[in-house]
């Protein structure tokens, strides 16, 4: 139970444990390893867990010591129950701050005996799977939302029997109509997933037919690359889903329009399957449970897409902690979509592919930077929820919006781009808010002039001959032998060159009024992570935070 007055967690622990356990563990770990973790150890001593000791592990995981400054509290323990609370930030080095990004709880009990009352003791290990384990979640999560309407309707949009291709990466479109559902107007208070084939199933988006009342969409089951001409204008994100994800919720005040004089019955299911060992003869029925109520809320709600265009515009070099790629809202854009009054964002989804590990989309208002719209330092591609946000922005015209997507290469071999398939990277934050605007896609990638110009740059000053000028761009990437200082210059160039921006309504057209080609990027200062504004003797230089991890380019530290 998260209590934001005070800013502390409750933990209430029930059947953790029987009378064969001499310790329990819970704790918290950066990335779900036992090194540089933060641990409270609860000991049995005459029947009760009445002994707990506030510890950290060491870099390399095998050792735990007790920490100088003891912030586990109990408050209520008996043979099968144990309740203790911590604060989100103790002001102790020692101690991973809770955050409301993802947060790995690490957990594990035995029966051996403990030397907890020695300064440092090796960590034990536990095997057995029913005796620890691992937990991502976001444990400072907003406050549940119930839903006020007691009268709702219910219908699915799925996939019918789709065969899954034996391939790495297909995107499959399901073209379907909607009939009774829509006949009147109704507000959608609710979706869950239903997903068939765990593990295959990547990702997946319902888009409504942007057209005329009474068009005919053609009804299409098949790979989205044959997807018919006419098809192609179901383009406006409804509902959305991501590996780790469930179901979402909209606040009491706001509901997704759906149905009513206008409205056409057409909408497209996209799943994205990832099929890395080819697998054969699978078939998918994955999709959506869709709730909406009949009572109209009070404001009508949208999802806008920020971040990075999905282009091999964009590379992450190989080798690299966690190379940055920003995609920009710039001022202008929202200064020509967004209402006077503008936009309260509440819900946000990050989402990249395999090498994401930090995701943060911050929020500028002239020279003036705002609090982040959502952050996650400890980011998973294998955890991508849909959140509530606690702290709902309102954006304004003229205010710009930067999504900053941090990649671990150190795998790679070669240069990664930006694309559809799996082994290709994205970066995208999908906002829920209101109320709704004709904005669908605010995002950018750098322009082609820039990008044929830094071409030109390392084929003629840096001697990469492996360049063809009227080439592909992937090809021209990827033929880059790189060094430190030409990774700067890549990372240079896209934090200070002209961008493309996609400034797109539904249909895919760009607002009026501006050539959204050669547009400056936001100015966004780089700076470390880490706040601490509430503990000014926050670090004795003799300890070095848990938190401080491997920096990366420019210093920024990345956890």
């Amino acid at each position: 139970m998260v209590d934001w007055y005070k800013q502390e967690v409750l933990f209430h622990l029930q059947n953790a444990f029987n009378e064969q356990h001499r310790w329990f563990y819970l704790g918290f770990s950066k990335r779900g390893g036992l090194a540089d973790a933060d641990i409270c150890f609860f000991e049995n001593q005459n029947g009760f867990f009445n002994a707990v000791t506030d510890t950290y592990t060491s870099p390399d995981g095998g050792w735990v010591r007790r920490d100088y400054q003891q912030d586990c509290e109990v408050f209520k323990m008996d043979e099968f129950t144990l309740a203790f609370k911590r604060k989100f930030d103790t002001c102790d080095p020692l101690d991973l701050r809770l955050h409301e990004g993802t947060m790995y709880v690490v957990w594990a009990r035995g029966e051996s005996e403990l030397a907890l009352e020695d300064h440092q003791f090796a960590l034990p290990n536990v095997t057995a799977p029913h005796e620890a384990g691992v937990k991502m979640l976001q444990l400072l999560r907003a406050d549940k939302i119930l839903i006020p309407e007691n009268d709702l309707d219910q219908f699915e949009i799925t996939l019918k029997e789709a065969p899954i291709p034996a391939e790495e990466t297909t995107y499959w479109c399901h073209v379907q109509r909607l009939d009774s559902v829509v006949q009147r107007r109704h507000h959608i208070v609710q979706f869950e997933p239903l997903i068939k084939t765990p593990g295959i199933v990547h990702h997946m988006e319902v888009f409504h037919c942007e057209a005329g009342e009474h068009e005919e969409i053609p009804l299409y089951n098949g790979d989205c690359k044959e997807l018919p001409a006419r098809a192609k204008v179901c383009s406006k994100v409804m509902v959305l889903w991501a590996m780790g994800a469930s179901t979402f919720t909209y606040p009491p005040e706001a509901g997704l329009p759906i149905g009513g004089p206008g409205f056409n019955p057409y909408v497209r299911l996209e799943v994205h399957f990832n099929n890395p060992d080819k697998q054969a003869g699978l078939v998918d029925n994955s999709g959506f449970r869709i709730k909406m109520s009949k009572r109209l809320r009070q404001y009508d709600a949208a999802v806008m897409e920020l971040g990075l265009e999905y282009t091999d515009k964009m590379a992450i070099p190989p080798g690299q902690t966690a190379f940055p790629l920003s995609g920009y809202c710039v001022a202008d854009c929202t200064r020509a979509a967004l209402p006077s009054t503008g936009i309260i964002i509440f819900g946000s989804q990050l989402h990249t592919h395999l090498r994401g590990v930090r995701v943060l989309t911050r929020h500028f208002r002239g020279e003036q930077e705002l609090r982040e719209v959502n952050r996650d330092d400890y980011y998973s591609n294998h955890f991508q929820e849909m959140r509530t946000l606690h702290y709902k922005p309102r954006v304004l015209p003229g205010d710009a919006l930067v999504t900053t997507c941090y990649y671990n290469s150190l795998q790679d071999k070669s240069t990664a781009l930006g694309g559809f398939s799996i082994s290709d990277e994205m970066c995208v934050n999908y906002i829920h808010y209101y109320p709704a605007t004709k904005l669908e896609v605010c995002k950018s990638s750098v322009s082609e002039e820039t990008l044929e110009n830094y071409f030109i740059y390392m084929k003629r000053k840096e001697h990469q001959h492996g360049i063809h000028l009227n080439g592909a761009r992937s090809a021209n990437y990827r033929s880059i032998e790189w060094s430190q200082p030409r990774v700067d210059q890549l990372y240079t160039m896209y934090i200070q060159e002209p961008l493309s921006m996609q400034c797109n309504r539904s249909d895919g057209a760009r607002f009026e009024g501006r050539n959204w080609e050669g547009v400056a990027p936001t100015p966004v200062q780089i700076r470390i992570p880490i706040h601490r504004k509430l503990c000014p003797n926050y670090n004795p230089l003799w300890l070095k935070p848990l938190e401080k991890g491997d920096c990366d380019l420019l210093g920024e530290c990345i956890y």
